[in-house]
């Protein structure tokens, strides 16, 4: 016994150690009385990767109270990073140091988290009240799909309310080969009719709390990719980053008449599968998936979970 307890103490000094020789900056925060607001972010279409930046990425986000329109017909109250649903999709490669600059324009305090950070939340996301602003920068270390999102409680209703985004950070060497491209955010949105409003609806908590969703979508709109399919080649690579916000549902994200070439479980390449048929992503994680169609034709894209799909979590990519 005293040997397997030397042995176990010479393992974990050892994985003490290789711990110790990652230099990891630390993270220092500055919240202020907002004087002046940075340029935000653009949002642009949620469906593209933005392009990398040279030197440090500023990430820019004013948070705001929007209407948007989460299905045809149904407006929905929303709390928001930069006035839409998701939010900016942050786009990053490992090394890099993002500088985070947040500026609260709603009713009610917020805050952000960021998966892809090692930061302490009590420093960086640390919910700020209206009026303020925060400032903080971390470096990308893993490489990945990641989510952001609002941190303060109860989270479960910042989440579906509108509050959250994708991070990609490149690997060093980048993904492989050259693809199309695209960002597809699933998400849940619980509704409740304002009375005296036609089509206006806000959040309702007991729906959150039971996971009675009554739209899922991709992107911030349900069927919106059947209504406008998403154009891919015929024998060309597409690659997706795919995240799932929830905030409850499991995703199980299938295209049909494919399979599956690489898929990075997180969007991490040290995790790659092959020839998947549907990849099963959890609330708050995300996933690389790539795929190359053989002849031209309408693939739909759902989750499997059919329940979500009829609700809204479904589209398409037209192949030429």
């Amino acid at each position: 016994m005293r040997a397997l307890a030397l042995a176990v103490a010479a393992l974990l000094t050892g994985c003490s150690a290789h711990r110790s020789d990652v230099s990891v900056p630390q993270v220092h925060a500055v919240v202020s009385q907002t004087s002046s607001v940075s340029r935000p972010t653009q949002s642009g279409d949620p469906s593209q990767l933005p392009p990398l930046a040279d030197g440090d990425l500023n990430v820019n986000l004013v948070l705001l109270d929007r209407t948007i329109e989460i299905a045809p017909g149904l407006n929905y109250h929303a709390w928001t990073f930069n006035g839409t649903v998701p939010g900016p999709v942050v786009h990053a490669r490992v090394g890099q140091q993002i500088n985070v600059s947040l500026t609260n324009k709603s009713m009610m305090g917020h805050s952000i988290d960021f998966h892809s950070a090692l930061a302490p939340a009590d420093i960086a996301y640390q919910t700020i009240a209206p009026g303020q602003t925060i400032h903080y920068s971390w470096v990308a270390r893993y490489p990945g799909v990641f989510l952001y999102h609002c941190g303060t409680p109860p989270v479960l209703a910042h989440i579906s309310n509108g509050m959250y985004g994708a991070v990609v950070v490149d690997p060093k060497d980048g993904w492989g080969p050259d693809a199309r491209a695209y960002v597809l955010l699933q998400s849940e949105f619980y509704t409740h009719a304002l009375e005296g409003h036609p089509n206006q609806y806000v959040g309702d908590m007991q729906k959150m709390k039971s996971s009675m969703p009554d739209v899922v979508e991709f992107n911030g709109s349900a069927f919106q990719y059947m209504r406008r399919p998403l154009p891919v080649g015929v024998g060309k690579l597409v690659r997706l980053f795919i995240v799932n916000a929830g905030p409850s549902h499991f995703s199980a994200f299938h295209v049909v008449g494919t399979i599956f070439d690489r898929v990075a479980v997180g969007g991490n390449p040290e995790n790659t599968m092959h020839g998947l048929q549907t990849v099963t992503i959890a609330p708050g994680d995300g996933a690389m998936a790539e795929f190359t169609v053989q002849q031209a034709s309408r693939y739909p894209f759902v989750t499997h979970s059919f329940g979500d799909a009829d609700a809204g979590a479904m589209g398409a990519f037209d192949a030429h």
